[in-house]
């Protein structure tokens, strides 16, 4: 099969135009549907790219986009006479929406290899020194990158904040260290 006959396989045939403003063309896609050859019908809006309908036959295609545009025609009318159609109204009063108190709460699990990342590195960063928390934000961080076949064991782990870990990138930590990138 040559290369042209292949990219023009999958390319829409368009036919004539519809609608009353001729905005619209109806278009023929060739496809295989149940192992057989087939051909997909559909009507679109070339200038915007938009497809109003797809059918396996050119009445239903055509049915349907007319179908769609009586209710866009419909909703446009309503819009028109009342503005307010489309606003929201609000789905509970703002007293409602007090803030949840959360002092009863079971503070979040932390996986045990996190800490022991995290009790390793002394709860600072192993780059800057920046004070970390054990349930905030930061990264267990691959002194020996994992891109550089650096293992997943805890010596090669250190707690790192997400600056430095994000700027550290493939480096190993030496290379880092030595580059004087970090954030403090």
């Amino acid at each position: 099969m040559s290369g042209n006959s292949h990219s023009i396989r999958y390319r829409p045939i368009f036919g004539g135009v519809f609608g009353r403003s001729g905005q619209y063309v109806m278009a023929t896609m060739p496809c295989i549907e149940r192992g057989l050859h087939s051909v997909r019908f559909m009507v679109t809006q070339p200038h915007t790219g938009a497809v109003l309908a797809v059918a396996n036959d050119k009445q239903a295609a055509l049915a349907s986009a007319r179908r769609l545009l009586r209710v866009a025609e419909t909703l446009t009318k309503r819009e028109a006479a009342n503005d307010n159609l489309m606003e929201q109204t609000p789905l509970w009063a703002d007293e409602q929406l007090a803030p949840v108190s959360t002092a009863g709460a079971k503070p979040k699990a932390v996986p045990k290899r996190r800490r022991e990342v995290f009790d390793r590195s002394e709860g600072k960063c192993f780059y800057c020194g920046k004070v970390l928390s054990l349930d905030g934000k930061w990264h267990i961080e691959h002194q020996m990158p994992r891109a550089l076949m650096g293992p997943d064991e805890l010596p090669n782990l250190v707690a790192a904040c997400v600056p430095c870990n994000l700027s550290k990138s493939d480096l190993t930590a030496l290379e880092f260290i030595a580059k004087g990138d970090r954030s403090a």
